[in-house]
């Protein structure tokens, strides 16, 4: 409760003194950018659609691998997704509050989870944590564009983020969140919304990682058996109640000496008995902290969630901070 306490009053304290430093009409202005492209990468009144990503992932240590991602959703009835790269296949259907699938509780690639992060577009919003310092004219690829610079505070943390729009459609394109990079282009129209036929990921002064290729098209008229269960599938339904994981205990890594502040990101499966089964590294700054990261996350303890008052698997990311590391 005291923790809790000092947070509220920290955000009563703090958060009014963070949003009155900023100049109030350039926050208006980042606001109307920022929903603007929004606005034209919603589309108004989805039609049946399928959507294709076929993706490449680099790494210097090997030969690009390739995957790729489908959907098809059929409006006011369900959808079917298939994803595939390396060994990773799994098929999805969904019908009302019915799952069914051919690999239950099965955890993506990090590469996968990063393809479903960023596709269709991301879409970022401000809130009381962001302060914005400038919007800057630029030019990337040859076309104007109008950049957000902005600063994310939480406690002691800051960060320098960046988000650029076009000059001509208002569309994004590009995102740089913390050590995130994400750029959009080829964008190209459907059903009323601006869709990025190309998305590229990086991490903040690296090569790309991750290159997409999308496309999208109209279903005049879907197959009967586009939403028919895959043979051998599991079927799986919607909880009516649910009780998320609660954490008993999750120990941090032990402070530095003065360094620098890092966030290691694990993705993983909050098993029935509390326990992380099949812990992978989502995201990192810096290699040489991941086997700490994943030898603290063996350690960490939950209150299962749960299915209608059941014990229920439940997949969650978990963020591990290292203080002057």
């Amino acid at each position: 409760m005291k923790a809790a306490l000092a947070l509220f009053l920290w955000m009563l304290l703090v958060a009014p003194a963070i949003c009155s430093a900023q100049d109030l009409e350039l926050r208006s202005r980042a606001v109307g950018l920022l929903e603007k492209a929004e606005a034209l990468s919603l589309t108004p009144n989805p039609p049946n659609v399928e959507r294709v990503d076929t993706f490449r992932v680099f790494d210097a240590s090997a030969a690009a691998r390739e995957g790729s991602f489908s959907r098809v959703v059929i409006q006011g009835v369900g959808r079917r997704e298939e994803t595939t790269f390396g060994a990773y296949h799994v098929i999805n259907v969904w019908r009302g509050s019915v799952l069914v699938t051919t690999r239950p509780n099965a955890l993506a690639p990090p590469e996968v989870a990063t393809v479903m992060h960023v596709t269709p577009i991301n879409l970022p919003r401000f809130d009381q944590s962001d302060v914005i310092r400038a919007i800057t004219d630029k030019s990337v690829g040859g076309r104007a564009v109008h950049c957000i610079e902005f600063d994310t505070i939480v406690g002691q943390s800051r960060e320098a983020n960046e988000l650029c729009v076009d000059g001509s459609n208002g569309t994004l394109v590009s995102e740089k969140l913390g050590q995130d990079v994400i750029e959009n282009s080829d964008f190209f129209p459907f059903a009323g919304s601006l869709v990025p036929g190309k998305i590229t990921y990086a991490i903040f002064g690296s090569a790309p990682k991750l290159e997409i290729t999308q496309t999208m098209t109209v279903l005049e008229e879907a197959a009967a058996n586009v939403l028919e269960a895959p043979p051998d599938a599991t079927t799986l339904h919607l909880c009516t109640t649910f009780r998320r994981a609660i954490g008993q205990s999750v120990p941090q890594p032990k402070e530095g000496r003065g360094g620098r502040d890092y966030d290691v990101v694990i993705r993983g499966i909050i098993g029935t008995d509390g326990k992380i089964q099949g812990a992978v590294v989502q995201s990192s700054p810096r290699e040489d902290l991941n086997a700490e990261a994943l030898s603290l996350i063996a350690q960490w303890v939950f209150s299962p969630s749960l299915c209608n008052g059941r014990p229920n698997q439940t997949e969650a990311s978990f963020v591990l901070h290292f203080q002057g590391r």
